[in-house]
């Protein structure tokens, strides 16, 4: 009798055990698929990799910077790029461009465009006003009569406008390097974004040849050899 009662225990108490069990396997499973839900949100994307960069620019040392083009824009940029590029001293610069192994030819393009605002506001008010009177009295043989009226009126009006212009420049600088056979090696255009300010060009400038010292260092890179391993 003992028996068949500890046989009906046992068998009793199995279905919560595995009810218990069940939830907490199920609890296990959601955190661990919580925490790696997290650590995927967490995991910053990947970075395209940059283009692969000409490794003829190490053999660029004398340059020569010819002329851009004849308006004023055009020979203000050179001279902003001669400038950045002498501060960088990572070229040989030159103005004979015969001794020269390579030339770095550039174009300027700058637009502007002017936005004009006006706001008007206006007051009007008038005021009118009339009146009119008259009596009349006869006594016998005699009579008399009178009669008045009065107008009056008050208008006006106020307008107020307000009005402003606003200039946005644009500028866009590309760059070449080009060798002596005329192969081009090596090319960047660089805009400045729509701006307020009126150093748009020289913004442009100062981005392209700072693309060009940067290409210039990685080409560097990529042709030192490894250090050897210990």
């Amino acid at each position: 009798m003992n028996r068949k009662k500890l046989e009906s225990m046992s068998t009793a108490n199995i279905g919560p055990c595995f009810r218990a069990g069940g939830s907490v396997i199920a609890a296990i499973l959601l955190l661990a698929s919580t925490v790696q839900g997290q650590e995927a949100k967490s995991t910053p994307p990947a970075s395209e990799p940059e283009p692969a960069v000409e490794r003829r620019l190490v053999e660029v040392k004398r340059v020569c910077v010819q002329p851009f083009g004849p308006d004023t824009l055009s020979i203000q940029v050179q001279e902003m790029v001669i400038a950045k590029l002498f501060e960088a001293k990572r070229f040989s610069l030159t103005e004979n461009c015969e001794r020269a192994d390579f030339v770095l030819k550039g174009s300027v393009t700058e637009r502007s465009d002017y936005v004009s605002r006006s706001e008007s506001e206006g007051i009007g008010f008038s005021q009118q006003a009339s009146g009119s009177q008259s009596s009349s009295s006869r006594f016998g043989s005699s009579g008399s009569s009178s009669s008045s009226s009065a107008s009056g009126g008050l208008s006006g009006n106020s307008q107020e406008s307000l009005s402003s212009t606003e200039t946005k420049q644009q500028a866009a600088v590309t760059l070449r390097i080009v060798a002596k056979d005329g192969e081009i090696i090596w090319a960047t255009s660089q805009e400045s974004g729509v701006g307020k300010s009126k150093g748009a060009v020289g913004l442009a400038a100062e981005q392209a040849v700072r693309r060009l010292l940067r290409d210039k260092e990685r080409a560097e890179k990529q042709a030192s050899p490894a250090p050897p391993r210990n």
